[in-house]
């Protein structure tokens, strides 16, 4: 989506004064679903994080409201998001953060995030995500869900769990497979069941039944909700002690400084900064994916302020780093929200159970929640992507398996740079290396490569072609792809380098091209320049380079090819 043009400062205000009243109550319906789903997502991601269950509830509040007042996307849903909460427990654990200081730190880490996202903001780099290739995002979430999975499996079968990377973690739950607590396995398995079957089979049968496509999609969504609630309706009946969530404090959220220490700053800074890009890669692309389906504008650059604003605000309302995920923005859609003022609904609807509902919770197995987080990264784990991405190009296949072996060995973050790393390398490798073709003429006119037609060469002069900007990594590439043919073809006296797949030439290149020209000089060869692009033109033109090669520039191949060949009139420009 194009950041062409501004929005206005309150968009969704301006948007829901042209509703019609039906439109305005659907936006009412979109948001109390929403506040729905994110009543057990914000529990269960929160423990995740190693958090106490009321900071999910915390994290999405404020920043909802500030969505619904200053964003431009109508399905964005602000809240917690599991792979953001992975990261930020295992980001306070390689820290050194004690389990108890976890709340602050991770208010800490969010305000962190926060001013990231606006630093970025700010110097316009919002960019930097297109840095991150679409396989090593995929291996990234394949192996993070696989790490989620891993980390709530201790919770969900009531056994003690071990942080660190996949294989201490099935290690340590292979140890205590003989410590399972019946209760939590049969709560956790159960739950998980059920959240499987609904999620397959509940839009479906809803569907059957004959609810509207949208409203049966909508319903389906809602399977966590649904055994939430069948769980504290059963957790009286059982006779054993389970593991729960406890008393969760009743009142909102009070604005409070995270925090502040500067050794925790200096530990948390760097991993707050992949946090970022990874939260507005997810806000962002599922905002795009769904603007797109509607013929809707976007406002990108509007959307990364408004993201960094949101996790500050997380950081003073003692919440954690925040950002909209895919699931939620579905639900949401689907629920008929027409304005971002959804959100405002599905805040005021968060505030009700945070004044009067949170006793209810106390009593709720943390192996649901556990079953919650499992059931939400199970579609994560998706290897198809890397059979597809090994058969048209290994390097984006091992671009895939370096993200993904790094999350599951060394961690989270260190996964996500080691593909990324790897992926930049593979990329420079490919750029230092540009396919060169000598062209031809043929019968028609027109010029192709000699390799895949046949054409007419003259035995004096040589025509090359770069198909690939001219930098300091491939101009290497380019001259000893023409020592080696110029070796073969000792009668050629002029080169002509066809310029046509070329839109930039850095300073290294120009450098290599004067000496090129030089060496060419010394063994009588006379360098042409030809079908330059009109940026090319522009960053030479006043080069000396280009002033000694004027004479010597041409505008067509055709131009070259008659004028070195004839020694007629050159049709320089």
């Amino acid at each position: 989506m194009s950041d062409t043009g501004s929005p206005m400062l309150l968009p969704a205000i301006t948007r829901w004064r042209q509703l019609s009243t039906g439109d305005r109550f659907s936006d009412l319906i979109a948001g109390l679903i929403t506040a729905a789903l994110l009543v057990p997502q914000g529990m269960a991601y929160a423990t995740l994080a190693g958090l106490p269950a009321q900071a999910g509830l915390y994290t999405a509040l404020a920043p909802l409201v500030l969505y619904a007042l200053f964003g431009t996307s109508r399905v964005i849903a602000m809240g917690p998001m599991a792979l953001t909460s992975l990261l930020v427990g295992e980001t306070l654990h390689n820290a050194g953060i004690p389990l108890s200081s976890y709340a602050g730190h991770a208010a800490l880490l969010a305000a962190l995030v926060g001013g990231w996202l606006l630093l970025i903001h700010a110097c316009r780099l919002g960019r930097l995500i297109d840095f991150v290739s679409p396989s090593v995002m995929q291996g990234f979430t394949t192996a993070s869900a696989l790490m989620i999975v891993l980390s709530q499996a201790s919770d969900l079968l009531g056994v003690s769990g071990a942080a660190g990377n996949a294989i201490g973690r099935l290690l340590a739950l292979a140890r205590s497979l003989d410590e399972i607590t019946p209760g939590a396995a049969l709560f956790g398995g159960s739950a998980m069941v059920l959240l499987l079957a609904m999620r397959r089979g509940l839009s479906p049968l809803l569907k059957r039944l004959g609810l509207p496509d949208a409203a049966a999609t909508v319903l389906g969504k809602t399977g966590p909700l649904i055994v939430l609630i069948l769980a504290l309706l059963l957790v009286p009946l059982w006779p054993g002690v389970l593991a729960q969530v406890g008393q969760i404090p009743a009142g909102l959220p009070m604005p409070a400084l995270p925090t502040l220490s500067f050794g925790a700053m200096d530990a948390l800074w760097l991993p707050a900064l992949g946090i970022a890009l990874i939260n507005y890669v997810s806000a962002i692309s599922v905002a795009q994916t769904l603007a797109a389906k509607h013929r809707e504008r976007l406002y990108p650059q509007r959307e990364l302020w408004v993201l960094g604003a949101a996790n500050l605000l997380a950081a003073l309302t003692r919440g954690f780093p925040v950002t909209s995920g895919l699931g939620r923005a579905v639900v949401n859609d689907q629920a008929g929200s027409k304005t971002p003022l959804s959100s405002l609904f599905a805040a005021l609807a968060l505030m009700v159970v945070l004044l009067f509902a949170t006793s209810l919770f106390a009593p709720l197995p943390q192996a649901v929640l556990a079953a919650i987080v499992i059931q939400a990264a199970i579609p994560l784990v998706d290897p198809s992507p890397l059979w597809r991405a090994w058969r048209y190009s290994r390097a984006d296949g091992l671009a895939w398996l370096a993200a993904f072996a790094g999350v599951l060995l060394l961690g989270v973050m260190q996964g996500l740079l080691a593909g990324v790393g790897i992926a930049l390398a593979l990329l420079l490798a490919r750029s230092s290396r540009p396919h060169i073709a000598e062209i031809g003429q043929l019968p028609d006119g027109g010029f192709r490569n000699c390799e895949r037609f046949d054409v007419e060469r003259l035995p004096h002069l040589m025509m090359v072609r770069p198909d690939a900007n001219l930098h300091f990594a491939n101009m290497g590439a380019l001259e000893r792809w023409i020592n080696e043919h110029l070796f073969e073809r000792a009668q050629v006296t002029d080169m002509v380098l066809v310029l046509s797949s070329v839109t930039h030439i850095d300073g290294a290149a120009l450098h290599a091209l004067e000496t090129l020209d030089e060496r060419l000089a010394a063994q009588g060869i006379a360098l042409h320049l030809a079908e330059l692009r009109g940026p090319v033109r522009d960053q030479l033109r006043h080069t000396a380079f280009m002033s000694d090669h004027h004479p010597r520039v041409f505008f067509t191949c055709a131009a070259a090819w008659q004028a070195l060949s004839d020694d007629g009139i050159e049709f320089n420009i």
